[in-house]
């Protein structure tokens, strides 16, 4: 028993180290991916209260050094230095006035089925990027991902599939620049990385496209609870 439990600590190990070491050289593939050049940022009077308070927080992020770890804490928010993914998107969010962690779990409560979820929890359930999908589709609004009409806006959500299995396994935000290119750069935090601001929103396949809906976060977060 012992000498399980040992090794399952070595292998836990083992892949953290992997995540620093090969997630770096893998986006290094991609020139540019690191240092996205923003050219444009979109004025600050064209955004919601909303949407300037989840800018101004990602901003914040990028420039807090936080580094990505993945763990279970109890009350559901880990450490202010470190975070994964999903988190990007609670502490933007919450700058904003919109509480996901209290919200996914009175969704959940509501409606496990639709989570396919048998026993909630929340200090964990709101940080899991499948969890956000399936909120974000009962919730906010779902717009195209391509095209000219995907239409991206600081605040929206990306959600992506990394495997290429169609499972939602990534998520950010997207900010108030564009890069090089035109498009929209997005804040996420990738795996052995700090929170970046990156041109990275068509490098992977977008399942998802989301955006809060414009009105009051406390009206909503009535409606759902």
């Amino acid at each position: 028993m012992r000498r399980s439990a040992g090794f399952a600590v070595l292998l836990a190990a083992a892949s953290v180290v992997a995540a620093y070491l090969i997630a770096p050289r893998l986006l290094d593939q991609t020139p540019g991916i690191f240092r996205p050049s923003p050219t444009a940022a979109v004025p600050s009077e064209r955004l919601s209260p909303f949407q300037r308070a989840v800018v101004g927080d990602l901003d914040r992020q990028v420039a807090s050094n936080i580094w990505y770890q993945d763990r279970y804490y109890q009350g559901g928010d880990p450490p202010p230095h470190i975070g994964v993914c999903t988190d990007v998107v609670i502490r933007s969010f919450r700058a904003g006035g919109v509480d996901l962690r209290r919200l996914v779990a009175s969704d959940i409560r509501g409606d496990g089925l639709a989570y396919g979820i048998a026993r909630p929890d929340p200090n964990i359930d709101h940080r899991r990027v499948r969890n956000l999908a399936i909120f974000f589709k009962r919730h906010a609004r779902t717009l195209p991902t391509s095209g000219p009409h995907a239409d991206w806006q600081p605040g929206d959500i990306v959600v992506w599939n990394t495997h290429g299995d169609g499972v939602p396994d990534h998520i950010g935000v997207i900010s108030d620049h564009l890069d090089s290119s035109g498009v929209p750069t997005v804040v996420h935090h990738w795996p052995g990385q700090m929170v970046a601001e990156m041109d990275w929103l068509y490098k992977l396949p977008i399942l998802y496209h989301f955006r809060w809906r414009a009105e009051p976060a406390q009206n909503r977060s009535r409606r759902i609870t």
